[in-house]
């Protein structure tokens, strides 16, 4: 996948993000969707879930992980701010529910019994990852539960996949942890799961009224 390198880059719009997945949609695709990353995690998630649950799922790509929770008898509604992964999407993943959105700009009057979250935060802009924790906590029901990835360390970086340069930014592990607490949510699970980078999976559940 990418290769990262640590720089001070000028951070893209996720619109801007969009388009440069819509550039390596095809490829993305083909190597990545035999892939068991994130598959143990997204398992215990789908072992806390009740029967015919609603999951949105925020970065959706593809369908790579929408599949699997379909297949299982989840609905889900997919948000992702790519054209292309979303036309890959309606046919690899047709049952579900897809809008093309910015996740830091999708709003709906539904609420659901799980968020996931799996690679696609850590490219929103550095400002945006305290609000969309506190969008996450509204769009969980009460018990609900979320399955996010971000990084351990604050700081941003950058890394080329298949040529496109792509930018990433993340909160450190201790804010993550501060934030998610303070919309209410019990941490589950807060693990590094790909040493020596910086891959922090995060757990959890909505546990008292949000914000």
């Amino acid at each position: 996948m990418a290769e990262i390198r640590k720089e001070n880059a000028s951070f893209p719009t996720p619109d801007e993000t969009g388009k440069a997945y819509d550039r390596i949609s095809a490829w993305f695709r083909e190597e990545t969707r035999n892939s068991s990353c994130g598959m143990p995690f997204l398992e215990e998630l789908i072992s806390l879930l009740e029967e015919h649950a609603h999951v949105l799922e925020l970065g959706c790509g593809y369908g790579r992980m929408t599949r699997v929770l379909l297949d299982r008898g989840y609905r889900v509604t997919g948000v992702d701010v790519s054209a292309e992964m979303l036309r890959f999407a309606a046919t690899y993943v047709p049952e579900a529910c897809l809008v093309q959105a910015d996740a830091s700009e999708f709003r709906t009057e539904k609420t659901f019994d799980a968020v996931l979250a799996w690679d696609s935060l850590f490219h929103l802009p550095p400002d945006r990852h305290r609000p969309m924790l506190e969008h996450i906590a509204r769009f969980l029901k009460q018990g609900g539960f979320l399955l996010m990835t971000g990084g351990s360390r604050n700081g941003s970086v950058s890394g080329a996949m298949n040529g496109v340069m792509f930018h990433y930014s993340t909160l450190s592990m201790e804010e993550y942890r501060a934030e998610l607490e303070k919309h209410g949510f019990l941490i589950l699970k807060m693990v590094q799961d790909q040493l020596p980078e910086e891959h922090l999976v995060t757990l959890a559940r909505k546990h008292s009224p949000g914000a």
